[in-house]
């Protein structure tokens, strides 16, 4: 691609500007001349380009684009909140990642592209030589005082933890040091040899298990404003006698001095970057930390307005409200001191009335031929320039060479250089289109020509790579939780308790149930204890322990499940004797199709893809539900199957639940389907009476491939005439007759249903053979975190975020709950925005006007959309990229949680104002709901929480409504316990337990020595409970030594312990004798006939262990006499049972 750029150099409008020292000021050009300009530039210069914007939606669509142009490691993204955000505390702790690791990058000295926006060029920074001083390197073989690098790792901002799970967290536990420094996708486990690093593994936070190896890396600071103790006190002396200085009101000067003794004890560092400028000696901004640079301004006259604007609104807020203060305090630079910088370029896309030396370029938008191959063809012949076309796609690449030779013209596919007056094609190559029409060049992209978007490489944003973690179960245990005991039923958690019985220490659960009960457990016993959930809100009742409550509960939940899995079971296996439709396998045209989506499939997706285009090729009826959040790419798996369908000769018909939807997805299906001739039609009461009924004469004559529809579908009059697949898009919305209908429909039908609403992946695993599942859990990686900002509600603020977003061509969502008052608030909303297009929606308007607004509303005729959450959770609406919810404290965490989902669904950063009144102190419960809803962004606990509650929503819709309060009487995980038994049992797998635990052959404890956080040791011995075979023993020594360090003898023999039981049962042992000299087994009479004398003797010989086999009263007894000088005992008879049951189990 570099060289195709470079191709370009020669060019009047780039020749005199490129790699040149002196200043220009550019006008009438468009977005792709300087995008190419700037590339050119710095492939031809040996300096960094910083590229300033005036906002952050131009900054994304730069640093986007020059990443498709360019190696994108050579592009950094520096981007920052406006003025006021940043000031409030509110700034975006992605952002802060994003310019840290840019700093971190430019202190390389490598030379290297920065797209920053204005903000982000205004905000003073430490200086450049702090910055050089707070870096630690790691590398193999450097020497390190741990109590000196813990000092500086507190210094630079991190936090010792004991497991290091997110971003800013070290632990150390012995000679092991956990890191997870910023801008890194994983964390580091650092092994110490002494004061020497030994090795550098790369490990996964979720499961605390190394991945690979590096051999070093570096820490950068986790804030912008950081500093050592000698640092802290000039910074503090500077700040005192600027207080004095200055003429500061009480109420000031307190805020002041509360932020000094703050400042001192270096806390909430990361919301104090206005005070950067007191521990500096020097003014600095990103500027500064490189001599060797170029500085592009783009629009120039727009950063004077907005520098306006942005000192205009910190004078209009009452920040003593905030506690904050600002005043006199220089925290930024003017947009007249960044024009001063020598070697810049000014870029306006207009003619300036600017007095001063100006060059103009003349480069325009080209034109968009929207897939009408004959426009470019008519063109390309009559009119006489240079036409330079960019093609990334093979196929689109074939298909124009094949659209130029039919029509004789002429052409050169990457020549050396530029042919004048000809056709180049550059392949495979992006360069974003421009015409230069005084010069006669026109640079075409293939987008302009068949209009999609071609290129599928993702952006990696620094502050992305953390957000594609996969949730995992939230099962970890704190004092306070609620836990289910498999025979005592709910209790509550009390910690663990180290207690000494007959002479023995052991670790022991401590529950609390009903009354003055008391229930300790021994930790080996982990396994019968399983953490309580159920909706957001709910509170369980405490069992008895010694009453048959519990025994009851547990029977009626399980004889309900049978009923369940019964059904379940009896559908899936009617399915499979009904002969269906094998569909035609995949080829060129499939690939075609599956070119034109504009994203990279994610793992999940993809996976969804296969399975789904795989049971469509089977001869019986595919009935798949695909799970997966909104946006997160199920309508790709529906397209993909209705493309694959239509192949093979059928119809498809898409069936959704209400009408807005039903638009929506009519649109998407006609955009991706028309280029292949084929006929996609809308039924709704959207749809005349007399279309509707030319409609249903096509349908049942053949002549309409797909027909996307609401419940209208599903009425007598509608017939095919070989419907081939059915997708239906969140079934559990449609009413009971209508379900009755669906079930007629699905007889020899492949089915693909889709649901936004998650469920367990227990569920998954438990419904394994009676249900098949594809659930897509991988959030798209071209995703911008949404920017949560959580803040109590100012006009200012509303005022601010609403512009910003539709001074970028965006939409807003204002969510306010309360239908008696909403018109004030919408009339409030007209008075401080007179410009802004504003409607509003709630559930009690009339049916129709309600979908009239929401439609005029995706139709961009309102800028900002008041509603109560009745808004379809499913719809999408790309362009509404801002959130204000006005009383956010009064909702819950899985409501806020959808209600969120709702922007950031397009490839621009979106926003969500979580606002609550300024004059209302929050409840504990309201503020913890909203910080867990600020640190999704993190993907944390409350993530999980949130995904539990609707996941309890989706087991209902999967088993049926009235399962929640099943699922509440026992807790969801036990519930999924539960229907694990029972769907064993219908598979005809029993696990009985022969033998009992009480023979005690191992210590049974983890020393705290060895592990001294109780959490962690109480997850360990949940790990031990779950070894299944010697070879998940190896692993998990592996790596409990990666983690903790050497594992003794006793926490081995505990191992085998646990497996020895595991074994012993599947072998049916029921009696078990231990001596000083050897083990006997007794396994049960029953289990004795079935069982291979030979075999038994056999697997000795293989062995080698001293086993003595006898025959007594019909049982067989199996003698492990101990031998000092071979393995463990315990290690020699799982090894013997393991070959034996091999055997047995062929």
């Amino acid at each position: 691609m570099k060289e195709n750029i470079l191709k370009l150099k020669d060019i009047k409008a780039f020749k005199n500007i490129v790699n040149t020292t002196e200043n220009h000021f550019l006008t009438n050009v468009n977005i792709g001349y300087v995008l190419t300009l700037i590339a050119l530039d710095f492939l031809e210069s040996e300096k960094s380009i910083f590229v300033v914007l005036p906002n952050l939606t131009l900054a994304q669509k730069f640093y986007d684009e020059l990443c498709l142009m360019l190696p994108d490691e050579e592009v950094l993204f520096y981007p920052a909140d406006e003025f006021l955000t940043s000031i409030l505390s509110l700034a975006s702790l992605t952002f802060k990642t994003e310019r840290i690791y840019t700093l971190g990058k430019i202190l390389k000295r490598e030379k290297k592209i920065i797209i920053l926006n204005q903000a982000a060029a205004m905000y003073k920074t430490l200086d450049k030589d702090a910055w050089e001083e707070a870096i630690i390197e790691v590398k193999e073989g450097k020497r390190f005082d741990l109590e000196n690098l813990t000092r500086k790792l507190v210094n630079i901002g991190y936090k010792r933890e004991y497991t290091v799970l997110k971003t800013g967290e070290f632990s150390i536990r012995g000679s092991i040091m956990d890191i997870f420094p910023i801008g890194y996708e994983n964390p580091f486990r650092i092994d110490f040899f002494d004061i020497e690093v030994d090795t550098i593994k790369i490990f996964e936070p979720e499961t605390q298990l190394s991945i690979g190896k590096i051999s070093e890396f570096n820490i950068l600071p986790l804030n912008e404003l950081f500093f050592n103790d000698e640092k802290r006190e000039k910074g503090i002396l500077r700040l005192e006698k600027h207080l004095e200085e200055h003429d500061y009101n009480e109420e000031e000067k307190e805020i002041l001095n509360h932020n000094v003794d703050e400042l001192y004890q270096k806390i909430n560092l990361d919301i104090k970057n206005e005070f950067i400028c007191f521990f500096t000696e020097k003014d600095n901004t990103i500027f500064d930390f490189t001599d060797n640079k170029r500085i592009y301004f783009f629009e120039p006259d727009k950063m004077y307005l907005n520098e306006e604007r942005m000192i205009e609104d910190i004078e209009t807020y009452d920040f003593i409200e905030s506690g904050k203060v600002i005043k006199d305090i220089s925290f930024y630079k003017s947009v007249d001191e960044l024009l001063a910088h020598n070697n810049n370029i000014q870029v306006e896309m207009l003619d300036t009335l600017i007095e001063s030396e100006k060059t103009s370029i003349y480069a325009r938008d080209v034109i968009n031929y929207e897939g009408n191959d004959h426009i470019l063809v008519k063109e390309l012949k009559e009119e006489i320039k240079t036409n330079v076309i960019n093609i990334s796609s093979e196929l689109r690449y074939q298909k124009l060479i094949d659209t130029l030779e039919l029509n004789k013209i002429k052409y050169f596919v990457n020549p050396k250089t530029i042919k004048q007056n000809e056709v180049n094609i550059f392949y495979p190559n992006y360069i974003v289109s421009f015409n230069l029409y005084k010069d006669g060049y026109n640079v075409i992209h293939e987008k302009e020509i068949y209009d999609y978007r071609a290129l599928k490489r993702h952006i990696k944003y620094k502050s992305v790579l953390t957000e594609t973690v996969k949730i995992s179960h939230i099962d970890e245990l704190t004092v306070g939780d609620y836990v289910v005991h498999y025979d005592h039923g709910i209790g509550r958690y009390e910690g663990i308790k180290t207690m000494v019985l007959s002479g023995v220490t052991r670790d022991y659960i401590h529950i609390a149930y009903a009354g003055t009960d008391y229930l300790y457990v021994p930790v080996d016993q982990v396994d019968l204890i399983l953490k309580y959930s159920s909706s957001e809100g709910f509170t369980p009742q405490l069992n008895r322990i010694g009453t048959k409550q519990w025994a009851n509960v547990k029977k009626r939940v399980k004889q309900r499940l049978t009923d369940i899995s019964d059904k379940l079971l009896s559908m899936y296996q009617e399915r499979l004797k009904i002969k269906g439709f094998a569909h035609l396998k995949e080829d060129k045209m499939h690939e075609e199709f599956a070119s034109f989506f504009p994203y990279v499939e994610t793992k999940d997706q993809q996976k969804a893809i296969n399975e789904t285009i795989a049971d469509m090729e089977l001869d019986k009826p595919m009935d798949r539900l695909i799970i997966g959040d909104v946006g997160y790419g199920k309508t790709e798996v529906a397209l993909r199957a209705s493309f694959k369908a239509v192949y093979s000769g059928k119809q498809v018909a898409y069936l959704v639940p209400t009408t807005l939807l039903a638009r929506q997805h009519y649109h998407v299906y006609k955009e991706r389907f028309e280029p292949f001739g084929i006929k996609v039609e809308l039924l709704s009461r959207f749809v005349t009476p007399r279309k509707q009924k030319e409609l249903l004469k096509n349908l049942k004559e053949g002549k309409v491939d797909i027909v996307v529809g609401t419940h209208r579908l599903l009425s007598d009059d509608v017939g095919f005439k070989d419907l081939g697949l059915l997708i239906i898009d969140e079934e559990q919305r449609f009413g009971v007759r209508h379900k009755e209908k669906i079930k007629e429909l699905k007889i020899n039908v492949d089915t693909l249903s889709l649901t936004a609403t998650p469920i367990p992946r227990t569920l998954q695993m438990a419904l394994t053979g009676i249900k098949d599942l594809s659930m897509i859990e991988t959030p798209p990686l071209n995703r911008y975190p949404v920017q949560t900002h959580i803040i109590e509600r100012h006009p200012v603020i509303i005022k601010e975020a609403i512009l910003k977003e539709v001074a970028r061509g965006g939409q807003v969502f204002y969510l306010y709950n309360r239908v008696i008052d909403m018109e004030m608030v919408v009339l409030r909303l007209k008075e401080l925005l007179p410009n802004v297009k504003i409607a509003y929606a709630h559930g009690q308007m009339r049916k129709d006007k309600l979908e009239r607004i929401i439609v005029d509303f995706i139709d961009k005729k309102y800028d900002v959309l008041v509603s109560t959450t009745i808004i379809e959770t499913g719809i999408d609406i790309p362009n509404t990229n801002t959130l204000l919810v006005h009383n956010a404290d009064y909702l819950g965490l899985s409501q806020l949680y959808q209600i969120r989902g709702r922007v950031g669904r397009s490839d621009k950063i979106a926003y969500a104002y979580l606002m609550y009144d300024r004059n209302k102190k929050l409840t504990p419960e309201a503020e913890a709901r909203l910080k867990t809803i600020k640190d999704f962004q993190q993907l944390g606990s409350g993530f999980k929480i949130a995904m539990r509650d609707l996941s309890i929503r989706g087991a209902g819709n999967l088993l049926g409504e009235e399962q929640s309060g099943f699922i509440e009487s026992v807790g969801l995980e036990m519930y999924l316990k539960l229907l694990e038994e029972v769907v064993d049992e219908q598979k005809g797998i029993k696990k009985e337990k022969v033998v009992d635990d009480e023979t005690i052959l191992s210590k049974r404890q983890i020393s705290k020595e060895y592990i001294s956080n109780d959490e962690v040791r109480l997850e360990i011995h949940k790990r031990i409970a779950d070894v299944n075979n010697l070879n998940d023993i190896t692993n998990l020594i592996i790596e409990l030594e990666d983690r903790f360090g050497f594992v003794d003898n006793d926490l081995k023999e505990y191992m085998y312990e646990k497996l020895f039981y595991k074994l012993a049962n599947e072998i049916g042992v029921e009696k078990i004798d231990k001596t000083s000299t050897d083990i006997t087994l007794i396994i049960s009479e029953e289990k004795s006939k079935d069982i291979d004398g030979l075999k038994l003797f056999t697997t000795i010989e293989e062995t080698g262990y001293q086993i003595n086999l006898k025959y007594i009263r019909n049982n067989i007894h199996i003698t492990l006499v101990y031998d000092g000088t071979k393995e463990n005992y315990l290690y020699q008879i799982n090894n013997y049972l393991t070959l034996v049951l091999q055997w047995y189990n062929k």
